[in-house]
């Protein structure tokens, strides 16, 4: 019969008071108590506006085990003859380089936003949304209406747990970060209570203007039937339905929903560059 971890803890206690009543002084506890430790296993991907696809889409992402990032170039550069997609692709490596100079600010990915910021030397502004992990939680922040969601398996089935809130000044008017821009202090500062297994989606606003956190939830369940985890698999798939529902000229988008919140007049899905990140957390 194997002890319980209870008896050992009982016995390992009775050990270093004996030895402390004997004087001896090496003697050093176990400690059964560890920090989780989690990962990102993840996949992702791009899908350009159809009018950018021989320039690769406005839109950049940097991926690894500890933290994924996801950024939009301003559209509107381009009316001043700027490639909109030289700052956010620019930022994003810049943000790699923060990571890697400084792995500790996982644990508040602000900090990253910053220091990338400071250095990005190109012409432009970028939406952007970071996601961390530290210490057994999921650290994020985010500039404009680049955004995430959180799911969580309940009763053998992926529920929406989070979903991030969008920066905007007005309609279709996100905050955002540049060489002309908002202050990167404005950058969003979160934690979220995560466990192994959650499921974790990365989007540009051409996902989420096109897709309810509900429709990609439903598109989870169908995918995850087949690829039970396969994270490029899921990525793509939600990336291609949210693309064919932004070419719908009678759908009824969340873009749509929200213009006519603002009493603006817009049916349809909205074209525009589609990137997604998805990833399952496990525990190393």
């Amino acid at each position: 019969m194997r002890p319980s971890l209870n008896y050992l803890r009982q016995l390992r206690n009775q050990i270093v008071w004996s030895a402390s009543a004997i004087g001896l002084t090496t003697l050093t506890q176990t400690n059964f108590c560890t920090t989780k430790e989690y990962y990102f296993n993840y996949g992702s991907h791009m899908i350009p506006h159809p009018e950018k696809v021989h320039k690769g889409g406005e839109d950049a992402l940097f991926t690894d085990k500890k933290i994924l990032v996801v950024a939009d170039g301003v559209g509107g550069w381009a009316e001043l003859g700027i490639d909109p997609g030289l700052y956010s692709k620019e930022l994003c490596k810049k943000l790699e380089e923060a990571f890697k100079q400084n792995p500790e600010d996982l644990k508040n990915p602000k900090k990253y936003i910053i220091a990338a910021h400071k250095v990005t030397k190109a012409k432009g502004s970028t939406t952007v949304c970071v996601v961390a992990l530290n210490k057994g939680e999921l650290k994020s922040s985010l500039v404009g209406d680049s955004g995430f969601a959180i799911y969580r398996k309940v009763d053998d089935k992926y529920q929406l747990n989070f979903k991030s809130q969008e920066q905007q000044k007005s309609f279709n008017f996100p905050y955002q970060i540049g060489s002309e821009g908002d202050n990167p202090n404005v950058a969003t500062d979160e934690t979220h209570k995560i466990q192994v297994g959650d499921l974790v989606v990365l989007g540009t606003d051409g996902l989420f203007d096109n897709m309810s956190a509900q429709q990609i939830q439903v598109v989870i369940e169908d995918v995850i039937k087949t690829e039970p985890n396969n994270p490029q698999a899921l990525a793509k798939s939600i990336a291609n339905y949210a693309y064919r529902l932004s070419l719908d000229p009678k759908y009824n988008s969340p873009f749509a929903q929200h213009a006519k919140q603002s009493r603006l007049r817009y049916m349809g899905g909205k074209s525009d560059d589609i990137t997604v990140i998805v990833a399952f957390i496990h525990e190393q």
